[in-house]
């Protein structure tokens, strides 16, 4: 009887813990030149588990572009603004952008395919 007692009480408490979220999806690369060539590579990211943001920043023409998951070491002023009421900050011709759903930063990837430097 106190057997049963004890895995009824080991039962309840596992089905009450929570079960982790699975892990946000991110897209991670950068657009912009290397050498006056353009160079282009994102790729689809699953993020280390308990991160909740995914990140971008990109220049007003979308010539330069860098997209990641949240980590560990995430600048704690980019943290800020990810959990501020409005996730966006554009400085210096700078945008930088935080969101939380999957593959959510996409907006400077998409907007503009990168033409080979003029200079």
């Amino acid at each position: 009887m106190m057997m049963h007692l004890k895995l009824f009480f080991v039962f309840l408490l596992l089905s009450l813990l929570p079960f982790p979220a699975s892990a946000i999806k991110c897209y991670a690369g950068s657009r912009g030149f290397i050498n006056g060539q353009p160079a282009h590579k994102f790729i689809q990211e699953t993020c280390d588990e308990g991160m909740l943001y995914c990140m971008e920043s990109y220049t007003a023409d979308f010539n330069e572009v860098t997209a990641s998951c949240q980590h560990l070491g995430t600048n704690m002023r980019l943290l800020n603004l990810c959990q501020s009421k409005t996730p966006e900050q554009t400085e210096n011709d700078l945008t930088i952008r935080c969101c939380k759903t999957d593959l959510c930063n996409n907006h400077g990837i998409d907007r503009k395919k990168l033409k080979k430097n003029g200079n």
